[in-house]
């Protein structure tokens, strides 16, 4: 019985520091949209694999307690005794444990201090994380094969794919996901997504268009504003575009440059535009 108590307090040991440790990794890595697009790892673990080795570690180390209380059942028991050797929940030990959990419960659903500081923080680290790389164009666009990103991007496919192999990046193909595709090359989506986006950045550029050469459609995905909102904006400008109206083309007619078109439908007052 020894053997096994020890070998019970063993296991709980390690599995509370691993589950703790992940738990510490998990609270400082970026959200998962940026950490499945950048391919973000810390000491060779990507957040899937943080976040796997958190949750099996629980189960571990719930095992493990059940067990422990089992075998340490009298020992327990005594802790909720008074005085006079009878079981009582009203020992202040008993009460004193009780009352911080339930601050802790309480404390962190309705945002108490310091509860509310520690949650803000673990918030502002994340989004320190997105600050650093460039967004995803949409959500989880990672998961997207390369002809459902093509569409979305208004981009043609085979287009994409001459520009991908023109890089060298083997296996490329309509079927497969952006992230298989970067695993494939050991590269990130983003960067996939870079190599992409640069090649039209630079067509555009020599043409002589920049950013003037954008349907409005292509502008809101790559520059990530409501396209609904942006046609209303517009409209209510005085002209009547429609998603396949290039930005110099509506810019024209409102008398401004292409930039600073995108600039006004990038800001806030217009994505909740009147």
């Amino acid at each position: 019985m020894a053997t096994l108590r020890r070998f019970i307090s063993l296991t709980i040991s390690f599995s509370f520091l691993i589950m703790s440790y992940t738990g510490i990794i998990l609270f400082l890595a970026p959200k998962g949209r940026v950490a499945n697009w950048t391919n973000w790892e810390l000491l060779g673990l990507d957040k899937t694999q943080y976040t796997n080795l958190h949750i099996t570690f629980m189960v571990l180390f719930l095992v493990g307690m059940i067990f422990h209380i089992y075998l340490n059942w009298t020992s327990l028991a005594n802790y909720l005794k008074n005085r006079t050797r009878k079981f009582s929940l009203l020992t202040k030990e008993f009460l004193l444990a009780f009352g911080i959990n339930l601050l802790f419960i309480v404390g962190t659903l309705y945002y108490w201090v310091p509860f509310e500081q520690f949650l803000d923080l673990q918030d502002e680290i994340k989004a320190s994380w997105e600050k650093k790389v460039d967004k995803a164009p949409y959500g989880h666009a990672e998961l997207s094969t390369l002809e459902e990103f093509a569409q979305k991007m208004g981009r043609n496919v085979s287009t994409i794919i001459s520009e991908l192999n023109a890089n060298k990046l083997h296996g490329v193909d309509l079927k497969k996901t952006i992230t298989q595709i970067a695993k494939e090359n050991g590269k990130s989506p983003a960067q996939i997504f870079d190599i992409i986006n640069a090649k039209t950045q630079t067509k555009n550029l020599s043409e002589g268009g920049g950013y003037g050469q954008l349907s409005l459609k292509e502008a809101s995905i790559q520059h990530a504003f409501d396209l609904e909102k942006a046609l209303q904006f517009i409209f209510e400008k005085g002209f009547k575009a429609n998603e396949n109206s290039t930005l110099k083309e509506i810019a024209s007619a409102l008398g401004l440059k292409p930039i600073e078109l995108l600039e006004l439908l990038k800001t806030p007052q217009t994505k909740e535009s009147k």
